[in-house]
Formats: C-alpha cells, structure tokens, sequence
C-alpha cells in the first residue's frame, strides 16, 4: 500500500509539472489544461480551477459508462480533482522560469513536458490507489468494451482539444493557448504513458500493468 501511495504521489507531481512544461514553452498547452486556459482567460479564475472541472466532467462520464460504485468512485475521485487543481496552480509557479528563447527550445521543451505528462499519467494509473477522471473514463471503457490505454487515452486529448478550440472560436473569435505543441502533447502522451506502463510492468512484477 505504501508503494502506491509513493507511485500515486509521483505521478500526481509529475503530471502537473509535464502539464506545465508544456505551457511554458509558448507552443500551446498540454490537452488537460487546454480547456482550462480557455476557460480561465473568459472568466478570470484560475487554471487550476479549471481543470478541476474538466476533470468533474469526465467523472460524469465515467459514471455514465460504468455507474456501480458511484459513491466510491466520487470518493476516490473528487477530492483528488480538487488537489490535482491546486498542484497545478502550484507547478505553474514553479515552472514558470521556463521560457525558451528559441523554436527548437520549444519544441524540445514541449517533447520533454509531453514525456513528463505520460509518465505522470502511467505512475497514476498504475499504482490503483486513486486516479483522475479522465483515466477512470479510459479503464471504464476498456473493462466494458476492451481496448488500448494509450489509444484510448489519446482520443480523450483529442476531445478536450477540440472542445477548447470550439470555446476559443466562440469566445475570442480566435485560437487560444492551442498550437503545435498542444498537438505533440495530445498525439504523445497517451502513447508515452503505454510504454511506462510496460517499464513499470517490467520493474514492479508483482503489480500487473493495464496493458
């Protein structure tokens, strides 16, 4: 139990830190925050707020595919949305020193930040402690239908991205906090979390990886 707790907590840290990398780059925003920052720039409030309810949203949909230990889940769940939300505002400040002066930087910044938010997002799902909506959506899907994690979890950015794009237009006439590093981040991760899955699979035996 200790060593989830120790795997959750990575994964949570380094989550917000990929999430963060990527936005400081200027090439865009990481897919869990790209909503958010929309959202935030309309209204004011913080990113990290945002996020939370972006992740508020995806339990709903979770509940919607798989609704048997509702209150459980709502319990496992929320409270972390809510501390996720706050570690980001946090990680933000702390990467905020981030700021590369030229293209390549970026890009390789937005690599880094991208490598950083799979391996956040595999440390998270892998210890099966607590996990963030948009994770408990994916596993609700896989154990109803089947399918890859990391595919699965690749078109959940896609949504996200989408959808801020459509609030963006809606809101500023514009694209907002979406470009290519966004994309890097929403085609990366996903595929980034299967392989740290497989290495945790590898380092860890006695914990099974998702797939």
């Amino acid at each position: 139990m200790f060593f989830r707790f120790l795997m959750f907590a990575f994964g949570l840290l380094v989550l917000a830190t990929g999430i963060s990398t990527v936005t400081h780059a200027g090439l865009g925003t990481g897919t869990v925050s790209s909503a958010a920052i929309v959202l935030s720039q309309q209204t004011g409030l913080s990113i990290g707020f945002f996020v939370f309810a972006t992740n508020a949203f995806f339990f709903v949909l979770q509940t919607i595919v798989d609704h048997k230990g509702f209150f459980i889940k709502a319990f496992k769940q929320l409270p972390v949305c809510a501390l996720f939300g706050a570690v980001f505002d946090l990680a933000m400040w702390a990467t905020s020193f981030l700021e590369p002066s030229s293209y390549a930087l970026k890009l390789f910044q937005v690599c880094a930040g991208t490598i950083l938010t799979g391996l956040g997002i595999s440390g998270m799902v892998y210890a099966r402690l607590f996990i963030l909506p948009p994770e408990g959506f994916v596993l609700s899907v896989m154990n109803r239908w089947g399918g890859s994690f990391g595919t699965l979890r690749m078109g959940v950015d896609v949504f996200i991205v989408s959808a801020a794009a459509i609030m963006s237009l809606l809101f500023f006439g514009t694209i907002v906090g979406l470009r290519e590093g966004t994309l890097i981040t929403a085609l990366g991760s996903g595929r980034a979390a299967n392989v740290f899955l497989k290495i945790w699979g590898r380092l860890f035996p006695k914990h099974r990886p998702i797939d």
